[in-house]
């Protein structure tokens, strides 16, 4: 039995790497050149800067937006469309209307499994965050005293991010706005609800997408809607530009002060997708109390009779939050709004505490109910204050 739950974990995680794999590859490999796709300039603001093209490349594909009608021409259903660029865009009113109910197809059509399954985008396909998973796998091996380090700033996080819930006192900008209470520290950090905030409103007042423009995952992939807000901010035709490439590096390098710390703590891609992936009551990965070493002694340990051993809490040290890329903290019920369904915390249970429910409760069902039970103030109250 237990060699069979070893294959079977064994098998997950492989074909989740694989996939993640297979989708780096189709997002950043050159192959887009044998479709014929016409050739735009690369510029390098040091060399040459932005008057003398520094090479040529084709429009490559994109997670940004697929399925483009001659490599930029917007088309009726011709997109499939990232949810946080599509509602950039949609707020730039620069789109002609007979494309608006188009693309909010293209962006219900790329939600559609985000709203079944859950934020899987982030955990199976982003290639960013291929990137990322494999320099944090290339840091946990091969540098150890790194990787300690990121361990202890993790665990002070966490401890951080308790002592804020417990005071409610968990956004910066509006303590008791109840929108900020709903949304902060449950689809996305601090950071990421306020860049997706400020580049959603920042679109609407300069009228071109804000982040696309640097977003790291539009600059690895060459990504459609990077190119169009560039060409609104420098007045080229769709330039490329080589430095831009710093961003991505720096998305995959701040890794180096926490696991996967821009795609926990800052994108606001993933905080969007945390919101629609909410929606999902499929796939939810909970703790069975009496199997988890660190909630009792299992029966089935060899020392639950003595009643003494403490050992095996101090190695495991709650695994299952500190496997998982978005630090969830399943063994006390934590929310899993930003559960990216990578199973991880299944696959590294020792004792097999960890189960996944094929079906659950919607945490977005959840977080509107703790919202409208909210008790409003009477008179009395307000008289007294």
């Amino acid at each position: 039995m237990t060699k069979k739950k070893f294959n079977r974990k064994r098998i997950i995680r492989y074909s989740r790497w694989t996939i993640k794999l297979a989708f780096l590859f189709f997002f950043v490999s050159p192959f887009i050149y044998l479709a014929g796709a016409p050739n735009h300039y690369v510029y390098s603001i040091f060399f040459g800067g932005l008057k003398s093209p520094l090479l040529a490349l084709p429009y490559g594909q994109s997670v940004c937006s697929i399925w483009i009608i001659a490599y930029g021409k917007i088309g009726p259903g011709a997109w499939l469309i990232d949810p946080f660029g599509g509602l950039q865009i949609l707020l730039t009113r620069q789109v002609y209307m007979v494309n608006i109910l188009p693309i909010i197809a293209a962006l219900l059509l790329f939600l559609f499994p985000i709203f079944v399954l859950g934020n899987v985008f982030c955990g199976w396909v982003c290639p960013l965050g291929a990137a990322i998973d494999g320099f944090d796998k290339v840091v946990s091996t091969f540098l150890r005293t790194v990787e300690g380090k990121r361990e202890e700033r993790f665990r002070r996080s966490k401890e951080k991010e308790a002592t804020k819930t417990s005071s409610k006192l968990n956004t910066a900008v509006c303590p008791t706005c109840p929108l900020s209470r709903l949304l902060n520290n449950r689809f996305g950090g601090t950071a990421a609800n306020g860049v997706l905030l400020t580049s959603l409103v920042g679109s609407a007042i300069f009228r071109f997408p804000v982040f696309c423009a640097i977003c790291p995952i539009g600059i690895s992939t060459r990504g459609m809607f990077n190119l169009k807000a560039l060409t609104f901010m420098i007045h080229t035709n769709m330039p490329i530009i080589l430095e831009l490439w710093a961003i991505p590096l720096v998305a995959v390098l701040a890794s180096l002060r926490e696991k996967r710390y821009w795609c926990r703590k800052i994108c606001p891609v993933g905080a969007t997708l945390n919101v629609a992936g909410s929606v999902s009551p499929l796939m939810k990965p909970t703790v069975i109390a009496d199997r988890c070493i660190m909630k009792m002694c299992p029966k089935m340990c060899e020392d639950y009779r003595f009643d003494y051993c403490g050992t095996c809490r101090v190695v495991d040290a709650k695994k299952c939050e500190r496997v998982c890329p978005q630090g969830i903290n399943l063994m006390d019920c934590g929310s899993l709004a930003k559960c990216t369904r990578c199973m991880e915390c299944y696959i590294e249970c020792d004792n097999n505490a960890v189960t996944v429910d094929v079906r659950g409760k919607s945490e977005a069902g959840t977080a509107l109910k703790e919202f409208f039970k909210r008790k409003p103030k009477t008179k009395g109250s307000a008289k007294q204050t």
